[in-house]
C-alpha cells in the first residue's frame, strides 16, 4: 500500500506531510469508519473556488453566464471520474468487495477527497497550484470545455429565435412528490 501511495504523490505531484488524509481521501465509505466523505465535502468547496478564480482569470472578456457554465463543466461528476481514472485513482481507491467498482461517483469523490486532502495538509495555496498545474493544465482543456455543449434545449431555443422559427415543447407527463 505504502509503494502505491508514493506512486500516486509522484503523480500528483504532492508529498503529504500528513499521510493519514492521503489514505482516508482514497477510502470509500464502504471500507471503514476513516473514509472520504468529510474530505470530499471540503475538497468539493475548494474546487469550485478554484476553478471559479481560474475560468475568471483566463476568459477576461467573458460574461457571467459563460463563466457559470464553464466552471459547471469542469466541476461535474463526468469530468472529475475521467480524470481521477486518469490520474489512475480508480486503481487506488479502496472500497468493500461488495460494493461494485463501477459506481459512477466513487472516482470523482476520491478525487475531491484528495483535493480537501491537499487543502488540509497544506493549504490553499499550495492546492490552488495542484488543481491549476495538475487538473486543468494536465487534464482539461480549458477552451475545449468552454465549447462543450451542455444545455441542448437552450441552444435549440437560441437557434430557432436566430432563424425565426417557431419551436414549442410539448408536456408530455407531469409528477409531483
Amino acid at each position: 500500500m505504502i509503494d502505491k501511495l508514493k506512486r500516486l504523490e509522484k503523480k500528483i505531484g504532492h508529498t503529504f506531510v500528513n499521510d493519514d488524509l492521503l489514505k482516508r481521501a482514497i477510502t470509500h465509505r464502504s471500507a471503514g469508519s476513516r473514509h472520504n466523505e468529510r474530505l470530499e465535502f471540503l475538497g468539493d468547496a475548494v474546487l469550485d473556488a478554484v476553478v471559479a478564480d481560474i475560468v475568471y482569470k483566463h476568459f477576461q472578456n467573458k460574461r457571467e453566464g459563460f463563466l457559470t457554465n464553464t466552471r459547471s463543466k469542469i466541476v461535474q461528476r463526468e469530468t472529475m471520474n475521467r480524470v481521477a481514472v486518469e490520474l489512475g485513482l480508480d486503481k487506488m481507491v479502496v472500497y468493500s468487495a461488495k460494493l461494485s467498482s463501477h459506481n459512477n461517483h466513487m472516482y470523482g469523490n476520491a478525487l475531491e477527497a484528495l483535493i480537501g486532502a491537499i487543502y488540509l495538509d497544506q493549504g490553499y495555496e499550495v492546492c490552488y497550484n495542484f488543481i491549476q498545474n495538475v487538473l486543468i493544465k494536465k487534464y482539461v482543456n480549458l477552451e475545449t470545455i468552454a465549447r462543450k455543449e451542455v444545455n441542448f434545449k437552450s441552444s435549440l431555443i437560441e437557434w430557432s429565435q436566430k432563424n425565426k422559427l417557431e419551436i414549442s415543447f410539448d408536456l408530455i407527463e407531469s409528477f409531483t412528490d
